[in-house]
């Protein structure tokens, strides 16, 4: 089915990138222990890192996805893929002022916003002196919410896209696509 096959390829996503994360993690960590720096690496940060990257693949692997059934060529892919790229790279441009004040509003509410979770909550945890207990928690519920919304519609959209052969869509299309399946 549509879906599974759309799970198939998000499930491959999640694979690969974590063998890339292990690769570069491993090599990272060999490298801080040889030179005396392991001490200042703390594995709660990483594994917190690893399941914010899956949640974040699965957010926006799904949106990718679906934008790619719903193209017929690589213009019409850019120009849907522009809303989603600058969902993905909105938090890159509030990183300075996160590690300069972590537990500022800026850095609390943007890390709560469920397409800037998986980067900026990452980052608050590895500035001193730390954020509340309860953040990351309630980010990862955030995100764990809007990834289940994204990998619904994103399946919707893949099913329609697949059947739609050769015929492109624009947003109001997958929008409907998405509301009436």
């Amino acid at each position: 089915s549509p879906f599974e096959l759309m799970a198939g390829k998000l499930i491959g996503m999640i694979g690969l990138s974590l063998v890339g994360v292990s690769l570069y993690l491993g090599s990272g960590y060999f490298a801080a222990y040889r030179y005396g720096f392991a001490e200042y690496l703390s594995l709660r940060i990483l594994a917190w890192f690893v399941v914010f990257l899956v949640m974040g693949i699965l957010m926006f692997g799904s949106l990718f996805i679906a934008i790619g059934a719903a193209s017929t060529d690589a213009k019409e892919s850019q120009s849907l893929m522009t809303p989603v790229m600058l969902l993905a790279t909105l938090p890159f441009f509030v990183i300075p002022k996160v590690i300069e004040q972590p537990n500022g509003s800026l850095a609390t509410s943007m890390s709560l916003f469920p397409f800037a979770t998986p980067s900026l909550m990452v980052t608050r945890l590895a500035v001193p002196p730390g954020i509340p207990w309860w953040q990351p928690w309630v980010g990862m519920a955030v995100v764990v919410l809007a990834s289940t919304a994204c990998v619904w519609a994103g399946s919707r959209v893949f099913r329609v896209g697949l059947l739609m052969q050769g015929k492109g869509a624009n947003f109001s299309q997958m929008l409907k696509w998405i509301v009436k399946g």
